[in-house]
């Protein structure tokens, strides 16, 4: 919630607001005491509206600024209702029952009595128009706040999208078609069993990605079923230079992912550091802290691939929507380790 208690136009067009309302309860006043000098019932009148209004109105606005700033509309929506509408008839009674006792007897110069039918109709009316005042701001703040909503769906939206297509490219662009072909017809003749399940894999790769790739989360199982193939495919090509070790236990498993966070992290680790029989490449998945976690060994490529940043940012992005606990990403001299919070 922006600050409006505080916000100097937002000051000026309150107070000019109960300036006015000031007036007109000052010229009722001064219509209903004909027996009194108009002037000094206006005046009197003026000066204790104003005072009464700005501090109903002000304290709400302070109340309704830091509660905002506690409870969450997505979170605690129907709390925040009853809560505002409580605060917005307890406030003005408490108001009322204050000035009547302390302030009105030495303005007007006479008792002031809680229970005539005058003093109820102005508690009334009081009550009436915080409600009001009330309404309108929270109707504001839960505009505006769906209205965000609304734009960081959209943005997510997009965000998977790019992700999809991010990872389709990476599956069938021609240098991973050109490797897998050339794999497999190698395979084909020194090792037709392997090959056979070269293609096995392979199939399951796409059909995993056409299959899942609407879908915002998966469980952990069918993620990691997923890069078992993945992972096949890549040990194929680069033989014992790669190697992963997933260690995540059975409870774990049914928990959710965001789609495809793993193939892209993995991904990530293939594509900037080097792989060969000197320096090969250990990636380990495992749970730390209810967190997947991923982790490489850094040996990043001297001249490295072309990157937009879109596969480690995408997943940022799409955590941030999926769960209140952030992606964690920790680099150092021989480590690069991404924390992902499971759902």
């Amino acid at each position: 919630m922006r600050n409006r208690f505080t916000n100097k136009k937002d000051i000026i067009i309150r107070h000019s607001i109960i300036m006015l309302m000031s007036v007109f309860f000052g010229y009722l006043s001064t219509l209903q005491r004909i027996d009194q000098n108009p002037e000094t019932v206006f005046i009197h009148s003026f000066v204790i509206n104003f005072i009464y209004i700005s501090i109903i109105w002000n304290v709400n606005l302070l109340f309704m600024f830091l509660f905002d700033r506690k409870f969450e509309w997505d979170k605690h929506l129907r709390f925040k209702l009853i809560v505002n509408a409580i605060f917005a008839i307890l406030l003005p009674v408490l108001v009322h029952v204050i000035f009547s006792i302390s302030v009105f007897p030495i303005v007007q110069d006479s008792a002031c009595h809680l229970g005539s039918k005058e003093n109820l109709s102005y508690l009334l009316v009081s009550v009436s128009i915080t409600l009001l005042v009330n309404s309108i701001f929270v109707a504001i703040e839960f505009f505006q706040f769906w209205k965000k909503s609304l734009m960081e769906k959209e943005q997510l939206k997009r965000d998977s999208i790019s992700a999809e297509f991010e990872t389709l490219k990476n599956q069938i662009n021609p240098h991973f078609l050109f490797n897998s072909l050339n794999t497999l017809s190698s395979l084909i003749d020194e090792n037709p069993k392997t090959a056979n399940e070269f293609v096995q894999k392979l199939s399951s790769v796409y059909r995993y990605v056409l299959t899942q790739k609407d879908k915002e989360t998966v469980s952990l199982r069918e993620e990691i079923n997923f890069i078992d193939s993945y992972l096949f495919l890549n040990k194929i090509r680069f033989g014992e230079n790669i190697s992963c070790k997933i260690d995540v236990p059975e409870i774990y498993l049914e928990k959710k992912v965001a789609t495809l966070t793993l193939q892209m992290l993995i991904e990530n680790c293939i594509k900037h550091n080097i792989i060969s029989q000197s320096k090969p490449l250990h990636i380990e998945i495992k749970i730390d802290d209810a967190m997947i976690v991923v982790k490489n060994n850094l040996q990043l490529k001297t001249v490295p691939n072309e990157s937009n940043g879109i596969g480690l940012n995408n997943i940022v992005h799409r955590y941030q929507f999926l769960s209140s606990i952030a992606v964690e990403m920790i680099k150092n001299e021989t480590e690069f380790i991404v924390k992902i919070p499971l759902l």
